[in-house]
């Protein structure tokens, strides 16, 4: 267990995958669940700024915010290829991490971490050490064992979404962000008719699936919504701009307080006092 000097606590942390822009200002709530879960004065936060081509000005940020919510201690991780991390130097930074926060910008930037020594730290520290693991926007679809790099279009078809392999740190679920902002319903259907094996999971903006275990807890203002078709009937088309053919999926929409059970895959409506 954790003690009052936070040191590693020996049970499995937990994930906050948020879906990007969230509140930083006005209550900041989703970013004050983060700094509680990490020990909020005694919080020690590493912010990966990977993905970011301003990385110096959105560690600015996320720095005097959470010290605003409690936490003094924040270190800025640039990891700037695949040497970096590898390296001793990132793995000593993390050692010692209560919260790991991964920032928003081009996911594809995040593809070096993928594999490497700070991937396996990040997994292990996961399931058997407490560590706290946030993502926002690409740093949110990164986290899943298969992450969306792009595509868009009003077809479900292999041509609207592009995807590679993410960190593992969630299984079997896909993650998409800026998802009702950015009418991404497509994207996120043609990405589970292409692996029917994945959950898809579609985060609006300024709200997050908090995870522990099997099962996730909506946080924020917007809405999640889980497509599955596990079960659907997917006919792939002759060619990658052709409509795929998918019937009987699945469809869940959860607003706050929500709880979903990925090993079932079933929804359920929380507790009253868990809502945002």
């Amino acid at each position: 267990m954790e003690d009052d000097d936070g040191a590693h606590s020996g049970h499995p942390g937990r994930l906050l995958i948020i879906g990007g822009a969230e509140d930083r200002c006005h209550g900041a709530r989703l970013l004050e669940r983060f700094v509680e879960l990490c020990g909020g004065s005694a919080a020690r936060i590493v912010l990966v700024t990977t993905a970011t081509g301003q990385p110096d000005l959105v560690h600015a940020g996320y720095e005097r915010v959470f010290r605003r919510l409690g936490a003094d201690q924040t270190i800025q991780l640039r990891l700037h290829g695949r040497a970096d991390a590898d390296g001793d130097e990132a793995a000593k930074v993390l050692e010692d991490a209560t919260g790991v926060f991964i920032s928003g910008g081009d996911q594809s930037r995040l593809r070096t971490l993928v594999g490497s020594r700070i991937n396996d730290i990040l997994r292990d520290r996961l399931h058997g050490d407490g560590l706290v693991i946030a993502g926002t926007s690409a740093g949110a679809t990164a986290l899943g064992r298969t992450m969306i790099l792009g595509g868009e279009g009003p077809d479900v078809s292999a041509a609207t979404v592009h995807t590679g392999p993410g960190l593992g740190l969630i299984p079997k679920v896909l993650i998409d962000m800026h998802f009702g902002e950015r009418g991404r319903l497509p994207r996120l259907l043609s990405a589970v008719a292409l692996d029917p094996d994945h959950l898809g999971v579609g985060i609006d903006e300024n709200t997050g699936i908090l995870v522990e275990g099997d099962s996730f807890e909506v946080l924020g203002r917007g809405v999640v919504t889980v497509a599955d078709a596990e079960h659907a009937t997917v006919v792939h088309a002759a060619g990658d701009d052709d409509p795929i053919t998918l019937f009987g999926v699945r469809l869940h929409l959860l607003p706050s307080g929500c709880i979903f059970n990925t090993g079932t895959r079933e929804a359920a409506i929380g507790p009253a006092h868990e809502r945002y």
